[in-house]
Order: structure tokens, then C-alpha cells, then sequence
């Protein structure tokens, strides 16, 4: 629970934004539906806008775009490259809930609700709240239960897990075989890490820089009620052999903890960690090596 008057964001809306929303609106068969097309279209674009500020990519072609399911839905919904949908919900001043439309329940990462000023010139973005956060299947959101825009921001830069297994995976997060070292992808391609013989198991690469290039590997194996099996592994790159020396591999829980650790040798052509972690559990990765220090964070 935030006080979200210390929170919000001030996003102007220009005269393209309004010509548009007039143009979806003008489309309606009613003037409520008008009216809903309307702020539904200045709210996704004054959203769309925030993230684009900020280089995060969005793409303006979910049902709030398309001329025929914006007509059927009540959609303010915008995609988020590699991420998902996310629900722009229009509140006008006064307003302490909003009404959440049945179609903004599904496939939808969550919630940032846009609150227009009286001479509709601007909006204030109040806050987010993830799917994740609504316990309880709801018609409403309280404005009070709104977590600060960080939380959106995380969402967007943690690494979803799950969706790994639904074959969603952000760009950056690459087949291993194509990252490993060219002199080491033989034993890799021979390795259980990369061998996904079981449908509830994959894995995924990225190249990190710590001074020097290495591969990250994460594999992510369903197990039983719930409970994932975690394996993190870093190679070299650039077609080196071996690993830096004293490159540090550490694992934090939620909190931020360190809990688990391996450092390499001048020998080791790969250094790894195994755990255990519940849905919803968040732990993040990091890669140490001299006075440089990578972060990756994760959830399951």
C-alpha cells in the first residue's frame, strides 16, 4: 500500500495523441463506448510514451489497436517486446477504484493506472500492480493498493522463468549452443545441461561482460507441487578455453542475500550452481570478477 501522490508521473498528452483517441472513438456505436475508446486510447499512448523515454520497446498493435476487437472489448491493453501485455487503466480525478474488465484479467502482466487532469492535457501514471499482486479474482482495483512504478520497472527488467516454458523468452536469452565457445561446444551439446530430452526442461544462454566476455546458462526444470530445480552455469566466450580466474558466481535470494557461491580457477572451462526454488520465488545471479559486478535478476 502507497500513498500515491508521492509516486505519480506527469505525462503531457499532445494533440496526436487526441486526434487519434477521436479517430477509435469516432468509430463507436454508442457515446459511452465512445467515451471508454477514448480514454482507453490516451492512456495506452501516454503509457506507451513513458516506456519509450525510458527505451523500453512497446508495440501499439494489442486489442486497444485493432479496429475491430476494440469495438467488442473493453481493451486498454499495451504489448511490452519480450515481456508481455500490460493493462492501461483510465481514472478521471476523484476516482478511488477502478472497474476491471473481465478481458483485462487474462494474459496480462499487470496493471498501471493513468489518471487524466480535469483539462485532459495530461495524465498522472499513479502506479502498478502486478497479476501477480490480486490474490483474489477481482472486478476492482483500490487505488491504495498501488505499488510505486520501480515495481512495473522491475517486472519488466526481471527474467520470468515460467514463461521459459511456455517458449516465451526475451531476445537477449539465446539457444546455449549458439553462445558456447566454439572449442567447447562439442561437450556442451553432450551435456545434460543442454539436453532438454524432458518437456518440462530448458534452458537458456547470454553473453555478460565482466571485463572479459563469459556465458551465463540457466536451466529450469519442473519438478513436483510447484518446486522448479535451478541449474546456473557460466562458460568463457570469445572462443577462449578456459575460464577467468577467480571469476565469482553468487546466488541471492530475495532478500537480497548472498546464499550460495563458486569461484574459478585459471583451469575450469565452466563453474555452476544448483538449487531449488518455489513458484513465485525470486533470486537473482550475479558475476564478480575484479571490480566489476553483473546482476540478473529472476523469478519463478
Amino acid at each position: 500500500m502507497i500513498d500515491t501522490k508521492y509516486y505519480h508521473i506527469n505525462i503531457p498528452l499532445s494533440r496526436c495523441a487526441h486526434k487519434l483517441a477521436e479517430e477509435f472513438a469516432a468509430e463507436q456505436y454508442s457515446l459511452e463506448k465512445s467515451k471508454k475508446v477514448y480514454l482507453n486510447t490516451l492512456a495506452v499512448y501516454a503509457v506507451h510514451s513513458y516506456l519509450t523515454w525510458l527505451n523500453i520497446k512497446t508495440t501499439l498493435t494489442g486489442d486497444s489497436w485493432h479496429k475491430s476487437l476494440r469495438a467488442i472489448f473493453d481493451a486498454a491493453d499495451l504489448e511490452i517486446v519480450n515481456v508481455g501485455k500490460l493493462e492501461c487503466l483510465p481514472v478521471l480525478p476523484g476516482e478511488k477504484t477502478i472497474p476491471l474488465p473481465p478481458e483485462a484479467t487474462i494474459d496480462r502482466i499487470g496493471y498501471v493506472v493513468v489518471q487524466f487532469h480535469r483539462k485532459f492535457d495530461a495524465v498522472k501514471l499513479l502506479g502498478f500492480i502486478s497479476i501477480n499482486a490480486i490474490l483474489e479474482p477481482s472486478e476492482t482495483i483500490e487505488l491504495n493498493d498501488l505499488q510505486p512504478l520501480e515495481a512495473l520497472l522491475e517486472t519488466i527488467h526481471i527474467v520470468n522463468l515460467r514463461q521459459w516454458l511456455e517458449g516465451i523468452f526475451k531476445q537477449d536469452w539465446q539457444v546455449p549452443e549458439l553462445l558456447i565457445s566454439h572449442n567447447l561446444r562439442g561437450n556442451a551439446i553432450a551435456d545434460p545441461l543442454t539436453l532438454e530430452s524432458q518437456s518440462q526442461s530448458v534452458s537458456r544462454a547470454k553473453v555478460v561482460n565482466v571485463g572479459k566476455q563469459v556465458v551465463l546458462m540457466v536451466q529450469l526444470t519442473s519438478n513436483v507441487a510447484d518446486v522448479f530445480d535451478i541449474r546456473v552455469r557460466t562458460y568463457p566466450g570469445e572462443d577462449e578455453t578456459h575460464l577467468p580466474a577467480d571469476l565469482q558466481l553468487v546466488i541471492l535470494d530475495e532478500d537480497h542475500n548472498p546464499c550460495m557461491e563458486v569461484q574459478s580457477r585459471n583451469i575450469d572451462n565452466w563453474i555452476q550452481l544448483e538449487f531449488s526454488c518455489k513458484h513465485e520465488e525470486k533470486f537473482s545471479v550475479m558475476l564478480i570478477l575484479g571490480d566489476t559486478t553483473i546482476k540478473e535478476d529472476f523469478v519463478v
